[in-house]
């Protein structure tokens, strides 16, 4: 283990990246180290997470019912949680209305689930993505009031949804609004509208997914019904066997996995490990999955339930989680394996479409660097996809994206934005402008909607609002390592000490690490474009390493044309267990020329 990276300052690896080291203070090192007593390389990993000496353990060992807050502090979770309870002892029925991506999946399941263990009446309502877009909607209140409903709740939606709740208010109907995107000062009119994000709450829990609030909500909804003692007769559920729909929620809203959210994914993982759910079991099994980690939950399971809604099935993620037949869990499946397909045939079309639209714009306009902020649109472009393409060229441009389809006379939108630029924030302020119909989202990730007279005027609001949100450095594309190894080092040891302050994503990065002046002993082609390859560096033995869809990149064509020279590799450890051998394998992010 090194500290010495002097030899990658300044200089751009083989995808125009600049990599710097994660933390130099060797001081916090040493004190979180000595006073935890943990190896250094773990001390270094947490120094690099801004965790403080004092709170190593609770990071380490994160407990939902240790870090979980009172959830009378969420600003008018009382009031919603009342007005259930007291629509509970009245015998009433109740409507759940919920996104149609796996935050609101996950969401909708949970309250289901919590109202039938005490026999509660419900009616469910996921609108469909392509008909009827985001959020509540003239026909889904239709829907509650035809069905006897007074009251229903909205679940990782609603937020800005004002004429809609106008509307339902004008049918004499109450709800309960439970939503962590960003909101304006006007609110939609609603009995309680729980939200981290309004100006009136003082929780800090900005940073959970609505799976997450839908969860305190639950646990505050059972303090009322046990105080009111709605349910003498009826034991309590155990809320700790919905943590694994929390944890795939969480992990696939992409929120920081920190503080609470760190401990939902991680007890909810070890809830998936020890008795898993059929629908999340039965995702597993088609997806191929060996294990169940952040990895399976955010690239595997998460995106088939997705792909439900994006291809005009908004409801079977929900009924999957909630089934209790094998042959429905089965069934469905199969189903959203065959829709995922599907959504991938489509995303791979349109993101061609608008790399080209891109490129073409950069020579067009005879552009030497790429703009502050990347728009592209396209006729009839398929509404499901536009979030995943806006996150694809984020990912390969390091920009800002906006994905933008015209269909029917409308233009329909997503966003995807890169740290340090709130795209929320910024779609908010375009709906006050006049310049969006409507709109809304997170820092990340935005949805909006706007007319063709306004299209120009959006494309000129974006590049200007992503510069005055920029500093000098917001916009240059910089990875950080943890630290530089010798292949040597690369073991199962080394892998499982890293692990200790797993699960890794938003917010506690997956460790990176550098081989310095390594060689390529071997390579080949495997699967659809990956380079299979052994590395080594100085005269330590060579370690197994791969670079997913790498042929035909600038990184693949320097691996492919190396010629023996010696390389800097960028990445990180994985276990590669097979037939009962329990390996290692180095996954390569990116690379340097020595």
């Amino acid at each position: 283990m090194t500290n010495n990276g002097s030899f990658l300052e300044n200089k751009f690896s083989a995808k125009g990246s600049l990599w710097k080291e994660r933390v130099s203070d060797l001081e916090k090192i040493s004190s979180i180290e000595n006073e935890n007593k943990i190896p250094k390389l773990l001390a270094k990993i947490l120094a690099g997470r801004e965790i403080h000496s004092s709170d190593v353990d609770s990071f380490l060992n994160p407990e939902v019912n240790k870090l979980i807050l009172d959830p009378s502090k969420l600003f008018d979770l009382d009031k919603g949680v009342d007005f259930i309870a007291e629509c509970i002892s009245k015998k009433e029925k109740i409507g759940i209305l919920g996104d149609y991506d796996v935050d609101g999946a996950t969401s909708s399941s949970i309250l289901k689930l919590f109202f039938d263990h005490y026999g509660v009446k419900t009616e469910i309502y996921i609108p469909d993505r392509l008909k009827e877009g985001y959020g509540p909607n003239k026909s889904a209140i239709d829907f509650f009031y035809d069905n006897g409903i007074n009251t229903f709740i909205t679940v990782d939606c609603g937020a800005t949804s004002i004429e809609p709740m106008i509307y339902a208010v004008s049918k004499g109907m109450n709800s309960i609004i439970i939503d962590h995107h960003k909101v304006d000062n006007q609110l939609p009119e609603s009995y309680a509208h729980i939200n981290p994000s309004r100006n009136e709450d003082n929780s800090g829990l900005n940073d959970l997914a609505a799976v997450g609030l839908t969860f305190i909500f639950v646990v505050g909804l059972r303090r009322a019904i046990r105080d009111k003692n709605i349910f003498p007769d009826t034991q309590e559920p155990s809320l700790k066997q919905y943590l694994d729909l929390v944890a795939l929620g969480t992990v696939c809203d992409v929120v920081q996995l920190k503080g609470l959210n760190r401990a939902f994914v991680k007890e909810g993982i070890d809830v998936i490990s020890r008795n898993p759910r059929l629908g999340i079991e039965g995702l597993r099994s088609v997806s191929g999955s060996k294990d169940i980690g952040i990895t399976e939950l955010g690239y595997r399971i998460g995106p088939r339930i997705n792909a439900a809604g994006r291809t005009g099935s908004s409801d079977l993620g929900f009924r999957l989680l909630t089934s209790r037949n094998e042959d429905e869990v089965l069934a469905i499946s199969e189903r959203l394996n065959n829709l995922n397909k599907q959504r991938q045939n489509i995303e791979e079309t349109v993101l061609f479409e608008a790399i080209n639209d891109v490129e073409a714009n950069i020579i067009n306009k005879k552009l030497n660097i790429i703009p502050n902020s990347l728009i592209v649109s396209g006729k009839n472009w398929h509404l499901g996809v536009l979030g995943i393409v806006a996150s694809r060229l984020k990912d390969k441009y390091y920009r800002p994206s906006f994905v933008i389809s015209f269909s029917e006379g409308r233009l329909t939108g997503s966003a995807r934005s890169i740290s340090g630029i709130d795209i929320g924030k910024l779609i908010i302020k375009a709906v006050n402008k006049n310049l969006l119909i409507s709109g809304g989202g997170h820092k990340m990730a935005a949805g909006f909607s706007l007319n063709n007279d306004t299209f120009d005027d959006f494309k000129e609001f974006c590049e200007e609002e992503v510069y005055l949100q920029s500093n000098n450095t917001t916009l240059n594309k910089i990875n950080y390592y943890d630290d530089i190894i010798d292949s040597s080092n690369i073991n199962r040891n080394l892998y499982n000490l890293v692990e200790v302050a797993s699960p890794y994503g938003q917010g506690n990065p997956e460790p990176q690490f550098i081989i310095k002046n390594a060689k390529i002993d071997y390579w080949s082609e495997v699967g659809n474009g990956h380079l299979k390859i052994k590395i080594s560096n100085a005269n330590y033995g060579n370690i197994d390493a791969i670079a997913f869809s790498s042929k035909g990149t600038p990184l693949g064509d320097i691996i492919m044309n190396h010629s023996g020279s010696l390389l800097h590799f960028a990445g990180v450890i994985k276990k590669n267990d097979w037939q009962g051998n329990k390996a290692v394998q180095f996954h390569i992010r990116d690379l340097f020329t020595a």
